[in-house]
């Protein structure tokens, strides 16, 4: 074979091994899809026109045969491109020596040349990938929407996840900030930002090129990170990919667990994965009108502070005065009509609602006030409920402790696990709060819960790895409780992280995820908008 100076060492031995009869198509055909002077190369070296005129006579020209090729795919939705695709190259029959049946091997050459073309042709034409979720995406930064059709182009994200599901079934999640390049649905380019991928079986060899890596799959499901100097990292939460940093450099392999770092000189270095560093799951649609408990703190009877609502039960649960007779619970005035304050030395609400269990889904909101001389003495126990047992809890405060994160940002625990927000509450203001879990068997609390401040998704850190397992029968599990730390023990003179300090107003408590958009109606209207009006 004429060596090409414009072809790669490597590009050069394939072309050859074909050409000799060597099984390399496939790997040759992976090799044109993204080198089309490769394809220009394979159709000089065979000289297409003088070896095709007597075999291929009846065909009016290449163009003719290249419209047969596209008429023949583009009819055949029910399997993927790169299937047919490999089914025509693979019903070519292995060519015998190119010197003892030229004719054979340059019309099995054109087979290949023209359905590479034809495939680049279909690609370029149709979509093959679609908007499955999003999650706190801004409408006016984004233009991803549920159900929108992709084809190859640029996907940019500026806030929040989405889910996009190709037509191989391969599901990648994003998170913003991100931009990447959809190229067909077995390749894409992560220019920066984050994302998953979870691969099924028959897509197995999907992949993931970035300015400092070339990562395929190998079956199995991971996460790929790219900062904004192009420095990339690839995490193997399950299964197994194999990896480079140029095509001068050969792949190394890591399993689940391990990482494998690139930076812009394509060196590499080993690390171990992790999970925690990626939202793996989103949450699907939530109810338009889902069960809820209101405690609005508008009104006392008595002791009592009662709730409304169509509840997750037939039964109400109002909130008890459990603080000393000497110093109740204060009314001030609230973001809507009346709020209460405690005093972080004894003031605490207790309720007869267990509260949402397990992994179940759920949101609770409510606007808070955070002094600014905000004490790690005086932080826990804004709501609680479930057991002081490792991730049985379900506890939301302003953070205390330094190790967890930065102090004063919103906090949700479930004991020995929790998740930190990003933005200081400590400014003497009222803010609007939601914690949701989007739950599911595999729900973790690193990767199934989202936190909002103002009806905006908050950057967390520090996440734990832990499932979420909320125990509402055991005989020390604890009903949902205000003011209070769950870990509370009385006349435990050791211990002074007690009870919060700090105002709360307009408590909901949703058996569901609900939607940014929800979570803004209850920030702005202090209801859903579709909930029924008859319901007080």
């Amino acid at each position: 074979m004429t060596s090409n100076s414009h072809l790669k060492p490597e590009h050069e031995r394939l072309v050859a091994a074909y050409l000799s009869g060597e099984d390399v198509a496939e790997e040759l055909l992976a090799e044109c899809k993204t080198t089309p002077q490769l394809l220009t190369t394979l159709s000089e070296q065979v000289s297409i026109e003088r070896l095709l005129a007597a075999e291929l006579m009846a065909e009016n020209d290449t163009q003719s045969f290249s419209s047969e090729v596209i008429e023949r795919i583009l009819p055949e939705q029910s399997s993927s491109l790169v299937d047919r695709v490999n089914n025509e190259i693979n019903n070519i029959k292995a060519p015998t020596p190119w010197y003892e049946k030229p004719m054979a091997m340059a019309a099995s050459i054109v087979m290949l040349v023209s359905i590479l073309f034809a495939a680049n042709y279909v690609d370029l034409q149709q979509d093959f990938a679609q908007v499955t979720k999003i999650a706190a995406v801004s409408p006016a930064l984004d233009s991803l929407h549920i159900g929108n059709h992709l084809g190859r182009g640029e996907v940019e994200l500026h806030q929040g996840y989405s889910e996009i599901t190709l037509n191989n079934g391969v599901v990648l999640v994003l998170e913003a900030p991100i931009k990447l390049q959809l190229k067909s649905a077995e390749q894409v380019i992560l220019d920066h930002g984050k994302l998953i991928a979870r691969v099924p079986p028959n897509a197995i060899g999907f992949r993931i090129d970035t300015p400092s890596s070339e990562i395929i799959d190998l079956g199995t499901e991971f996460g790929v990170e790219v900062n904004q100097n192009g420095a990339s990292k690839v995490h193997v939460l399950d299964g197994e990919i194999k990896a480079r940093g140029n095509t001068e450099q050969s792949y190394r392999h890591a399993k689940k667990d391990e990482g494998l770092a690139f930076d812009l000189a394509h060196q590499v270095t080993n690390f171990k994965s992790d999970a925690s560093e990626f939202m793996r799951v989103l949450p699907g649609n939530s109810a338009l009108e889902p069960d809820y408990l209101h405690w609005s703190f508008n009104e006392q009877i008595e002791q009592q502070f009662p709730s409304t609502g169509q509840g997750l039960t037939s039964e109400q649960y109002p909130a008890i005065d459990r603080s000393p007779a000497d110093t109740p619970i204060s009314h001030i005035t609230g973001v809507f009509d009346q709020a209460i304050e405690f005093d972080g030395q004894g003031n605490w609400l207790e309720t007869n609602f267990p509260g949402i269990g397990h992994d179940d889904p759920r949101t609770v909101s409510f606007w808070l006030k955070i002094p600014k001389d905000f004490s790690i003495n005086h932080a826990y126990g804004v709501v609680n409920w479930g057991l002081q047992q490792d991730y049985a809890a379900w506890q939301i405060s302003p953070n205390p402790e330094a190790i967890d994160g930065p102090l004063g940002r919103l906090r949700i625990g479930t004991y020995q696990a929790q998740v930190v927000g990003s933005t200081d509450l400590r400014d003497d203001q009222w803010h609007h709060i939601a914690v949701v879990l989007y739950g599911g068997e595999t729900s973790n609390i690193a990767t199934h819960v989202l936190l909002y401040v103002d009806g905006e998704l908050e950057r967390t850190q520090n996440k734990s790895i832990a499932k979420i397992d909320t125990l509402l029968d055991h005989p020390l599990s604890r009903p949902l409780s205000l003011g209070r730390n769950i870990g509370y023990e009385d006349k435990a003179q050791h211990e002074q992280q007690m009870f919060f300090k700090g105002a709360l107003d307009e408590l909901y408590v949703h058996e569901a995820a609900l939607s940014q958009q929800q979570i803004q109606q209850l920030m702005n209207q202090n209801k859903l908008a579709l909930e029924n009006e008859s319901i007080k």
